[in-house]
């Protein structure tokens, strides 16, 4: 027995609170949280006996009298179920009903997480020292016997906790339709192994795939620690043996160090690419480095995102930036290529900031389409930019016309409107078939870097030492006479800022004296020099195609 009467009591969920992050996505319930619960997004429920029996004041979000019945819920409504040093206090004729009861209202694929006392490292009941609202003792045997009563399943974790002040089992159940599966017992490869932590946007985390292929290459297993939809690019990817997955502020931002200071210690390397090029090579609003004058902030800053994150990996740095397309992935964007077979030219539209948006694409496309009567292009971006696009596809009453299969019918036959339809793993899957790929610094671009494709990046907040210098077949686009806040009198070639807003990136005004939506130094970058530039990269293409 571990148990000590002396040591803390109460709090027993944040004794594993680390530990339920992996199974607790989405949306869940915290049964019998009592006065702490383990995240803000759990959903707890209480009956409220500790307040009579122990003066702790707390009010759950849903009030309830029998964990045995939760008939406000409906079946597979949630994505998890967690409760700890429960079960326990609950009749033991009436356990099968409750287990049966909350695995009912979670989603199939969902978890089940039960934190219990164990028997031989608590008293058990009767015995001196035991909580007397204890109405049976719980082990592993005995806690298997009644979920196989309660339900199909897969164990995915099972611990035995009885370091520092536990004397706890842990259980991790995944609902399954039928069958009862034991997968924590399969053993577990005898390798060295690297935790990654990469959250961020698309081109961010396709940035990190350089850093796992230098891991692997090394000999490691690699779990990488990451967020959606940023996630979503490297699915597939063959250098990652684990994704670690977590929705966006599921740990909050004050408790990300506990979080990874705690998982650090089950991996023989950790390497945290969290703020990497975000908070140390671009300025975040708020910290006194965004205050820095321009010219001293480029000096510290001006440095190569991906050798930086090379340099924090320990791996060479050898740019080795890849999308993994699926088989099926890769199939489709042939089919799709296959559909136009000019020179296709495929246009990023904007990024995930306000700054990275380029305002005359409609200009250029139109001056494209003249020039070359072989050219087409395809329009990719997130559902933001379908606005973008408009001049581009038919409208009624304002609405988008579409053909049989749903999709928008184009003003031009040669222009393809792909915004919002395409997924992201689609829209790269078919640039890897694109002739010449152009836009702002954005996830489409960062994902071909290596790929021998020609490419015209639009720079705003970066240089070419930050992001570009390395790059494969590139020609970038930057102005060099903005004025604002962050070059101030064009004291630096970017103002290295990160900007969630137009609160300290100037918007450029239009011949009316109105804001035009775009970003000063973006509006600097002419459309007559965008049209050199592309008719350049495209004969060069063209030329290379034919030897």
């Amino acid at each position: 027995m571990v148990w000590r009467r002396e040591d803390p009591q109460g709090n027993e969920a944040g004794k594993i609170r680390w530990e339920l992050v992996k199974w607790t996505r989405g949306k869940g319930l915290d049964i019998g949280c009592g006065a702490y619960k383990a995240f803000p997004h759990f959903i707890g429920l209480d009956n409220g006996a500790d307040i009579a029996l122990f003066g702790h004041q707390f009010r759950p979000d849903v009030w309830i009298d029998d964990a045995t019945d939760l008939r406000l819920f409906a079946t597979d409504q949630f994505d998890f179920v967690f409760s700890s040093h429960l079960l326990e206090h609950i009749e033991e004729s009436k356990v099968v009903k409750a287990l049966k009861e909350w695995l009912r209202v979670i989603k199939v694929g969902g978890h089940l997480i039960l934190y219990l006392p164990a028997d031989d490292l608590y008293p058990k009941v009767g015995e001196e020292g035991a909580n007397r609202d204890h109405k049976w003792n719980v082990n592993y045997d005995v806690l298997i016997e009644v979920m196989e009563k309660a339900g199909h399943w897969d164990l995915r974790d099972f611990q035995k906790r009885d370091q520092g002040t536990e004397y706890s089992l842990y259980f991790v159940f995944q609902k399954r339709k039928d069958g009862h599966l034991h997968s924590w017992s399969r053993p577990k490869p005898n390798v060295k192994r690297a935790g990654v932590v990469r959250y961020g946007a698309y081109g961010d985390v396709l940035q990190a795939s350089s850093v796992f292929s230098g891991l692997k290459q090394q000999g490691y297993h690699v779990t990488v620690f990451c967020s959606a939809p940023g996630s979503d690019v490297i699915l597939h990817d063959p250098n990652i043996d684990e994704f670690y997955y977590q929705d966006k502020d599921q740990v909050p931002n004050t408790a990300l160090g506990d979080f990874w200071a705690y998982h650090e210690k089950r991996f023989d390397k950790w390497v945290n690419l969290s703020e990497s090029a975000e908070g140390n090579l671009l300025a975040i609003p708020g910290r006194s480095q965004h205050m820095w004058p321009p010219a001293a902030r480029h000096r510290m800053m001006d440095i190569n995102y991906l050798e930086f994150q090379h340099l924090i990996a320990g791996v060479p740095h050898v740019p080795a930036v890849k999308f993994y397309a699926t088989d099926a992935e890769r199939e489709w964007a042939k089919t799709e290529r296959a559909k136009r077979p000019g020179f296709t030219v495929v246009w990023s539209m904007a990024g995930s900031a306000v700054h990275k948006k380029w305002l005359w694409v409609d200009n250029v496309i139109a001056t494209m389409l003249v020039d070359y009567p072989d050219i087409q292009f395809v329009i990719v971006g997130g559902p933001d930019c379908i606005l973008l696009e408009q001049g581009w596809f038919k409208t009624h009453d304002g609405e988008p016309l579409r053909d049989i299969v749903g999709r928008r019918i184009m003003v031009e036959p040669r222009v393809l409107c792909t915004s919002g339809e395409w997924s992201i793993r689609e829209t790269m899957a078919f640039c890897e078939q694109a002739d010449l790929i152009i836009g702002p610094e954005t996830g489409v671009l960062n994902m071909a870097s290596m790929l021998p494709i020609p490419k015209v990046v639009f720079l705003s907040h970066s240089t070419d030492e930050n992001l570009t210098r390395d790059w494969v077949n590139t020609h970038v686009l930057y102005s060099d006479v903005t004025e604002c806040p962050g070059r101030g009198k064009n004291e630096a070639p970017a103002c290295h800022q990160l900007h969630y807003s137009w609160e300290h990136c100037k918007q450029a005004d239009g011949p009316d004296g109105l804001p035009m939506g775009i970003a000063q130094c973006q509006a600097d970058i002419p459309p007559e020099l965008v049209i050199k530039v592309l008719w350049h990269a495209i004969q060069h293409a063209k030329e290379a195609k034919a030897a």
